[in-house]
Parts: structure tokens; sequence; C-alpha cells
């Protein structure tokens, strides 16, 4: 079983729409999701635990009988479909960010979209396994991937990576990244203008 700290904390003056679900789906498999929900849609709370829940509800279903790279892109569907039927629901537009890692046996399988990141540990040297879907205009940036309902132009991308005992994963939103070093400092120094996520993830 793999041991999962997680810190997470509201902006100044604002409600947390980061939303964090850890489920352990079979005794070696762990799935750990970290949502950002979009400030500049509606109801960016309630997107982050929609698509949270909905993954995790697909994967405990399905994934014993499917391999882990089919199962994740499919969980990511179905949260997209759910987005998609609660717009209509709601008559409005909702979305997310998401960074995802699924833990089968020592292997991390991972995703995202948007600008949640992940990053790796090993032996005292952090790596950003991910790139921002963020294109910038001016002095204004904005997320060219998400889940918000609509279908997706290229499918998200799986990747794989072999974790050991000394390792670790980091999932961690932009409200925390931006301000503060990735697994260094102790969460009650950290500077809080934006919601602050972090997950810290050891095999």
């Amino acid at each position: 079983m793999i041991d999962v700290d997680v810190f997470s904390k509201a902006g100044i003056g604002k409600n947390n729409e980061d939303y964090v679900l850890h489920s352990e789906i079979a005794p070696d498999i762990s799935l750990i999701v970290v949502c950002d929900g979009m400030g500049g849609l509606s109801y960016g709370a309630e997107a982050s635990s929609l698509v949270a829940h909905s993954i995790a509800e697909y994967l405990e279903s399905n994934c014993s009988n499917q391999l882990p790279e089919q199962s994740i892109g499919n969980a990511i569907k179905y949260a997209n479909d759910k987005i998609g039927q609660e717009c209509i629901r709601l008559h409005d537009r909702m979305g997310t960010s998401i960074a995802l890692a699924l833990f089968v046996g020592d292997c991390c399988y991972y995703t995202w979209l948007g600008d949640v990141r992940i990053y790796h540990r090993q032996d005292d040297v952090l790596e950003l396994l991910t790139k921002d879907h963020l294109a910038i205009e001016g002095n204004h940036s904005f997320i060219t991937r998400c889940i918000n309902g609509k279908d997706f132009r290229t499918p998200p991308k799986i990747e794989q990576l072999s974790m050991r005992a000394d390792e670790e994963i980091y999932l961690v939103t932009d409200g925390y990244y931006l301000y503060n070093e990735i697994g260094s400092a102790a969460h009650l120094e950290i500077k809080i203008v934006d919601d602050a996520t972090c997950v810290t993830i050891k095999p």
C-alpha cells in the first residue's frame, strides 16, 4: 500500500475549488486524483468533485478487467460525459484540470489535462513529468485541454513509470507550484495566494 500525504487550502477570500480523491481500489491498486476547478467557468468545486468521483466509480468497476492504460482512458471519457450531462442539467458551463496517478504494484500510470502538474523525485532530483496544457496571449493565459463535457480532439496521454520505495510522486495545482518549492518546505511555511494543493505519494 502506498503512503499518501494531502495538503489542500483555499486561496485568500475564496472557496477551495481543488479536490483530492484517494481510493484503494484493490490490495495492489491505488488511485489518486487531483482536480482544479476552472475559475473562469461556473461550479468549479462541484466540477472537481464530480470528475474525481466519476473516475473512481469507473475504475472501481472496471479496472480488474481492463489494461491500466485502457481503464484510465475510459474513466476520463466517462467523467467527461458526466460533466457534459451536468452542464446540460444546469444550463451552464463547468470544467476542471486534472492530474491522475494509478499505482498498480510498483508501476505508476499517470495522465493529466490542464495545468495540474505531476513531479517525480529520485535521489534528490526533482523532475517535472507533465507539460501544461496552457496558452498565453498577451497578459492572459487559458487552459487548452480540460474535462468540460466537450469531445477530446486527441485522447489524453497516459504514461508509465516504475517506482522504487525511495522515490516520490507529487500531484500539484498551480496555486501551490507557482509560489512554492515542491517537496522541500513544510506546508505550514508555504505561501497561499490561490487554491493550493500538493499531494505527496510514496510507494
